[in-house]
Parts: structure tokens; sequence; C-alpha cells
């Protein structure tokens, strides 16, 4: 999604309404002092994306509608809200032209929810009743309001927490991951066993493929060398054509092809050799590694029998074997386990060595069919011997072709087994999830490392010094500093920690290329809190963050001022007001 223009329209005579405002393709600052407009003009943009907003009275009085244009899909949807009724009314024309309007939250919700490629669950409510996820509840991810935005890491409109673990869901639906509590659950685990069970049949049959398309692969050359080939043949095919002695061009052609086979064997004898002596080192090893299980049988069976003999240890708390005993199991079971995968690298090499040597007889094979040929050419008339050697060039292109198509079949197979263990690693996940065998899966420990390395450095770009650095989380994704907790953060520490989670957590979703909406709202931060300086040098690594992947900031202000390049807007009032320049203009 990309923002491209806001603008608030008149109720009638009398009314207010806004320029068509245009945002920038990195950042939009809206720069003036307070009273002018700033805040209902950030909150129409929230408002015409689903989320509640309370204007002045005024602004109910005197406008009309808000609305907003967005890019998704390569297509324009122009969204408008009704401001003037305090009733949900919502129109949409998408990028065909189809008209849709929707009169209630739950309805709008759900469109932009599949408009946006998100999951559309049923959650649990914190009465254990069934409750589905609102833009309201997902835009606080990307939108710090003026009044609550800064109190806490997730604060939706008026702190309404309806949904059971509503943080953690909205999180979880933002990165793709099984929802924490599904209404559904039950059912829900019986639809994810059975595509966890044909994902695995799915998965083995692509590996059986792979195996089998790499068992009838000639793993003797690759395929940038097999390219080369392809090319030089043609050109020796062209070469011929033009050639002013066709004859003796044709007998080079074939010296050439029997030099080219000559240097492909001695190349597979090479590997050969290579995997030979590496071989022999792995056997070598293998022994060596049964010396040292044999050497700590013998060592357990000594302690047994001198477990027998009072005289060698008297004391009933004796401890003279307790090391042993203790590690005999675990070294050999580690040995063992080495010994295997020894065995397992030799039965892939004694593979190859049969493949490489059946590949080495054909070539060998060929070669002495080339240069009988090229004898017989010597003998022939001219023309005969320019068709045989075309006819011979084709054959050896055709081979060559037929070794490529084998090498993108391959290259294929292990992409489509690729995204079918993908597919199945995430379904197991959602599994795990819904059968509670586990509070949260892998990859949400993953994400939450990865949260934890990115938040660190944006706590050191908004120079947040009065805080632990040694972040743990409780509920999921809530980040704990130390022991300290949002609620017991001050001042200007609790600002700036929640301006640096959510320049993480943008980040994070670009990086993970889940950028549902790739846009970072911040109405007025508090400026009292945070010095010019630190909030410039904040500004300044968002515009970073927005070159790097075509992120939208948008940010109001009155005492800081950013300096931005051609690709930055800046709105400013400038229509005349009691007491300085508005936002709005009023209509006769």
């Amino acid at each position: 999604m990309k923002l491209l223009s806001l603008k608030i329209y008149s109720n009638g005579r009398n009314g207010l309404e806004s320029d068509e405002l245009f945002f920038g393709e990195h950042i939009t600052q809206l720069y003036g002092p307070n009273g002018c407009g700033k805040t209902p003009t950030v909150q129409s943009l929230a408002f015409c994306l689903g989320y509640p907003a309370d204007f002045r009275e005024e602004i109910y009085r005197r406008c009309s509608k808000a609305a907003l244009t967005f890019s998704l899909n390569n297509g324009v949807y122009e969204v408008s809200r009704v401001i003037a009724s305090r009733d949900v009314a919502i129109t949409v024309r998408s990028p065909l032209g189809e008209v849709s309007d929707f009169y209630s939250e739950g309805d709008y919700s759900e469109f932009m929810f599949e408009l946006l490629g998100l999951q559309y669950p049923n959650l649990i409510s914190t009465g254990d009743k069934l409750s589905k996820p609102f833009i309201s509840t997902f835009l606080p991810l990307f939108y710090l309001d003026q009044d609550d935005g800064y109190r806490d890491f997730y604060s939706p409109k008026g702190n309404q927490r309806f949904i059971k673990d509503q943080f953690s869901e909205m999180m979880r639906l933002l990165f793709d991951q099984p929802v924490k509590n599904s209404f559904d659950a039950k059912k829900d685990r019986i639809d994810t066993k059975q595509e966890l069970a044909r994902l695995d049949e799915l998965v083995q049959k692509r590996q059986s493929d792979v195996e089998f398309a790499r068992r009838n692969l000639d793993e003797s050359e690759e395929l940038q060398e097999i390219n080369e080939k392809i090319d030089a043949l043609e050109r020796e095919l062209q070469n011929l054509s033009v050639s002013g002695n066709e004859h003796d061009g044709a007998v080079s052609v074939f010296s050439r092809l029997i030099a080219n086979n000559l240097e492909r064997i001695r190349t597979i004898q090479t590997d050969l050799s290579e995997i030979g002596k590496r071989e022999r080192s792995v056997n070598r090893i293998i022994n060596e590694i049964n010396l040292e299980i044999n050497a700590l049988s013998l060592n357990e069976e000594s302690r047994r029998i001198f477990l027998s003999f009072s005289e060698i240890c008297e004391s009933a708390g004796c401890q003279l074997f307790s090391v042993s005993s203790s590690s005999y199991a675990k070294n050999l079971l580690y040995l063992k386990d080495q010994i295997k995968d020894l065995e397992r690298n030799s039965d892939e090499d004694r593979r190859k060595i049969e493949a490489l040597t059946a590949t080495r007889e054909s070539h060998e094979k060929q070669n002495e069919e080339l240069i009988k040929e090229r004898d017989l050419l010597l003998k022939s008339n001219e023309m005969k011997a320019v068709i045989d050697t075309i006819s011979r060039i084709k054959s050896e292109i055709f081979s060559l072709q037929t070794k490529k198509a084998d090498f993108e079949k391959y290259s294929t197979l292990q992409t489509r087994y690729f995204d079918a263990m993908t597919s199945r690693n995430k379904v197991y996940e959602k599994y795990q999830a819904l059968s509670g065998e586990r509070s949260f899966s892998s990859e949400i420990i993953r994400l939450r490392s990865d949260l934890r390395t990115i938040l660190l450095r944006w706590l050191d770009v908004i120079n947040t010094d009065n805080i632990d650095k040694n972040i743990s989380f409780k509920d999921d994704f809530q980040p704990v500093f130390g022991s300290e907790t949002v609620s017991q953060l001050k001042g200007s520490t609790k600002v700036r920690a929640v301006l640096a989670f959510h320049a993480a957590l943008l980040e994070l979703a670009m990086v993970r290329q889940r950028g549902i909406f790739p846009f970072l709202i911040l109405d007025t931060p508090k400026q009292h809190d945070i010095n010019n300086e630190d909030l410039g040098a904040y500004v300044s690594e968002l515009k970073v963050l927005a070159k790097r992947f075509n992120t939208q900031i948008v940010f109001s202000n009155t005492e800081f001022h950013y300096i931005g390049d051609e690709q930055d807007e800046e709105w400013v009032p400038h229509y005349p007001g009691e007491k300085h320049n508005m936002f709005y203009r009023n209509t006769p």
C-alpha cells in the first residue's frame, strides 16, 4: 500500500475544507503551530483506513467527509468516510470503478483484511466468545495517536482490548503466524492435521523426485560449462559454413572434439582420485573411532569388575568411577553418531564414483568413435567430410542440450521441494500452536530475537540511555527492559522506548516482507519529552529506512522542523485564521 493523497471536504456553507494534500514518497511532515489543524488531518488519515476518531465538535459540524487515495497491487483505490454523521459510512471505489459501501466497522475491516492479504480468523474475546480482528485493533501497530499512542507499545483507541491476548494476536496476524486463541481450535486442529499429512506426502514425493533426478544427472560438468560448450559448437557450425577449405575445417572440428573429450576424461579422473583419497581417509577415521569405542567398552567393563572389590574403595559414597559412568553413554552415542554421518558420506561418495566412472567410460567410447570418424574423414571427399562433421556437431549439441535440460529439471524440482518443505513447516508450526504443545513456535522465537536486535539499535538512535538494554519479552511480544515493563517507564524514557519499538517493528515487517501497512504515522510525538536533536536523529534514521524499503513516514510537529529532500513533502497551514494560519479554509 502506498499513500497518495488526503482531502477533507466541507459540510456545505460555512464549512471547513482542506486542499488535496499529497503524501511524500518517503516522509510527509505536518508542521505548524498548535491549533492549526494538524491533529484532525492526521486523524482523518487513520479514520479513512478504519480507525475510530474523536474529532472536535467543530470538525463534526463543519466537515462532511474525509477522502484518502492509495495504491495497492498496481491499482488506485479511493476511500471516503463520512465525518458529519457519527455512524460508520464508508465508500470505496476500486481501480476498476466498482463502488462498495460499508455501514459497520466489522464489514469494512473484513474487506480491508482481505484486500491486504491478511488472515481474518475467528478469535476469542475477553469474555470467551467469538470475536474478529478489526482495523482498529491492527492499525495501532503503525499509528500512534496523540492521546494514547505514547503510553504503551500497543495502544488501541481508548485502550479497548476486547480480544483475548489482543496485542499478541495482532502481531501474529502481521507476521502470518498461527493465532494464539482460535475460536475454531478443534476444527482447525483436525483440518491442520489433515493438511499436514497431505504436505508430508507431497514433501516425500518431491524429495523422491529430486533424488531420482540427481541420480540421472551427469555432475561431471557444471551448467555454465555446458552452455559455453554449446555456444562453442554453434560457432564451429557457423565457421564451417564460411570456411574456404571445408575439408580441412571439418578435420579440425573433429580434432577439437577429441581434445575436448580427452580434457573431460582427465577432469573426471581427477575427481575420481580426490573421492578415492577422501574415501580412504573416511575409512581410516571410522577405524580410529571404532578403536575409541572398544577402549570405552573396555574401560566400562573394568569399572564393573572393580566395583565388585570393596578394597578398591571402601567409602560408601565413593565417586571413583562417577565421571566415567556418567559420560560413558554420552561418549558412546556421540561416537556412533559420527560413524553414521561418515558412512552416509561414504555412501554418497560411492554413488558419485559409480556415476563418474560410467561417464568416463562413455566419453572414452565416444572418443574412440570420434577418432575412427576423423580417420575416415581424412580419406573421404570434401562434401562428405563437411556433411559428416555437421552431423557430428549437431549430435554433440543435442547431447549437451539434453544434459542442460536435466540440470534445469533438477533445479526446478529442488525449488518445488523447497517450497513444499516451507509450506509443510508453516503448517506444522500452526498444528503445534493449535495442539497446545508449546506456548509459541520456533518462528516466533526467531521473530522476537530479530525484534530485540533491531529494537536495541533504535533505542541507541533516539539516545535512550536511562534504560536496561537486557531485553526480554512477556505475553509473546511485550518488551521488558531488565525487570521493568513499559508501565514502569516514565517521561522521556517511555516515549523514546515506544518510538524505538514502532520503528523497529516497521523495519522488521519490511525485512520479513510483511509490509501490510508500509508506513508509520506519528501524531505529534511528545516534544517536551524529547529534544530536537534526538528527534532529528530518529527521523533521519526513519528516512534511511524509507529509502531502503520504500516505506512512508507521516508525522506532525510544532517545534521540531525536519528539512527533507525531493522525495519528501511538507504540509503547512496557509489559510488565514484568527491567531495563525490554518490547514482548513472557510467555505462561503
